[in-house]
């Protein structure tokens, strides 16, 4: 090939910025212009404007037929927010290739056999079981700031300032993200959290009160006259491993809220903060909206296609199918018949983490504990009112 006839390389697109993002609030919401005009507006193609109006959607249709919903135009089914839009853009970009591996004990671990035992990322990558990832991967990890590595233990420096800068975009995403979030909590819109915002303290189990959360599906019944639509809400506390099964009639959000209704009246007061995954029937707005509004509980995602990042949640739940084996339906299964399973299923010795102890003597004892730390907290929270109340009545007869 001649090099007149040589391809012009591909030149990348840049991403909206938050700038156009409010434009196309304007365009699309107040102006009504189609997703087409917009892209021809700002130099973009239709699908990119598409993706983003997705992005910054404020409506939620979980509970409408998809049928219906098609049934109406694209702004009846589209609500724009820049904010969000930004927000969202941002968390992807900050998120973009770190974190999905790199879970804290394969951190800690690869950061033990750099430091400690004086391996080469080759030399890891080879031999060591747990840290299924290729050597460059764990270089790119170190040179992005994730891994605290003394690299010069592996390679030499090549003298820039390339770890410097890195850790400084990092820190001004992070920002960046905060601020977003706080734009967003001011204005009262909702924000999602991702499980990478959790703090340590539910990452290390120490905390009683922090709960994963899953839906087991029933039989697959596609194509029949009347499938079954019911599932079962299955809750673990990741401290104790006390285990939960909650009835649900289907993955509307109403059925969502309402089982989830029934799982707070039971345990409201030992619960601090809920992971789910990213499933349709958890991520719904008006599901998120009485979690995190009304009852003011964080709820976290895990990322998709990660259940490993609920590992308890999901061993419970393999145990589960001894009971109901997968193909079964929950149609004749009434909350009386989860109970029964669920006393059972918290009263089985747990050898490993609970060292042959029951789940349910360990919830009962954590939860004790909870409640009295609580009411002593609300006895010191009487008593400072009660004194600043003191204190501002005698400057009151001080300036009489």
């Amino acid at each position: 090939m001649t090099a007149d006839k040589a391809p012009k390389p591909r030149q990348r697109q840049e991403r909206l910025n938050e700038n156009q993002r409010y434009l196309i609030e304007d365009l699309w919401n107040n102006q009504r212009m189609t997703q087409s005009d917009i892209g021809r507006r700002l130099g973009y193609s239709a699908s990119v404007i598409s993706r983003e109006l997705k992005r910054g959607n404020l409506l939620d249709f979980s509970h409408i037929e998809r049928r219906e919903l098609l049934s109406l135009s694209p702004h009846a089914r589209i609500k724009y927010s820049a904010q969000r839009g930004q927000f969202l853009a941002v968390k992807k970009r900050f998120r973009m290739g770190q974190g999905l591996l790199l879970t804290p004990e394969m951190k800690a671990l690869i950061e033990h056999w750099v430091n400690d035992e004086h391996w080469t990322p080759e030399q890891i990558a080879g031999n060591i079981k747990d840290v299924d990832v290729s050597a460059s991967t764990i270089r790119l990890w170190s040179k992005r700031g994730l891994l605290q590595i003394r690299t010069h233990k592996y390679h030499r420096r090549d003298g820039s300032d390339k770890e410097r800068s890195v850790a400084q975009t990092q820190r001004a995403r992070e920002k960046e993200l905060a601020r977003l979030r706080d734009k967003l909590k001011q204005d009262g819109e909702l924000v999602r959290h991702s499980i990478y915002d959790r703090s340590k303290v539910i990452e290390s189990r120490k905390q009683f009160g922090h709960w994963e959360m899953d839906l087991v599906q029933p039989k697959k019944t596609n194509g029949s006259e009347h499938p079954d639509k019911s599932a079962i809400m299955t809750l673990i506390e990741r401290q104790t491993r006390y285990y939960v099964l909650v009835k649900v009639k289907s993955k509307s959000a109403d059925d969502m809220i309402e089982a989830f209704k029934y799982f707070w009246t039971n345990y409201g007061k030992a619960v601090r903060s809920v992971t789910a995954d990213n499933g349709s029937e958890f991520i719904s707005w008006a599901f998120l909206e009485y979690v995190q509004r009304e009852l003011k509980t964080k709820i976290y995602y895990c990322t998709p296609s990660s259940p490993q990042q609920r590992g308890s949640n999901e061993n419970r739940n393999g145990k589960l199918r001894d009971w109901f084996p997968k193909g079964t339906s929950f149609r004749n299964v009434k909350q009386a018949d989860l109970d029964v399973v669920m006393m059972k299923m918290n009263n089985l010795p747990l050898l490993k983490a609970l060292s042959g102890k029951r789940a349910i003597d360990e919830f009962d004892k954590a939860y004790k504990t909870m409640q009295r730390y609580r009411r002593a907290y609300e006895k010191r929270k009487q008593k400072q009112a009660e004194k600043a109340l003191e204190q501002a009545e005698k400057r009151q007869n001080n300036d009489k």
